[in-house]
Order: structure tokens, then sequence, then C-alpha cells
């Protein structure tokens, strides 16, 4: 039976998907959420807002703004 992602989790579905390898399964709502965030996101990086973590570094370096190059790197090691 898959852990099902929404909303709701407990620390008995992270165990059983860390301890017995249970598989992961996105409610459809879930999905939805994630599309409208994804969107609102690439909406906020065309208009080339300033977003910690995102186009900025992080930590001593937030104040860093990233270039596009750096951002697609950037995003795949955090």
């Amino acid at each position: 039976m898959s852990v099902v992602v929404d909303g709701h989790l407990t620390v008995e579905k992270v165990v059983k998907v860390a301890r017995d390898n249970e598989p992961v399964e996105l409610h459809p709502e879930a999905v939805e959420r994630i599309k409208k965030c994804r969107a609102l996101l690439e909406d906020k990086i065309k208009k080339n807002e300033i977003m910690y973590g995102v186009n900025t570094g992080i930590g001593e370096l937030a104040n860093v703004v990233l270039t596009p190059e750096q951002v697609e790197r950037f995003q795949k090691y955090i």
C-alpha cells in the first residue's frame, strides 16, 4: 500500500517510507498545489524578483544575486 502525500503527514507515514520502503504517491490535489506554486515561482523569476535561496545565495551569501546560469546550477545542489 502506498503512502499518499495529501497534506497530512504523520510520523507513522514517514517511518513506513523510510524504514519499510513503502512507495509514495502524490494526491491529485497535492499535484495541483505544486503546479500552482511552480507557476507562481516561474512568474516571479521572469519578473526578476529577488527570492532568498532561489536566485540569491544562502547564509552569508544571501545578499548575492545569482545570474540565470548560476541559478540553474545552484538549484541542483540545494
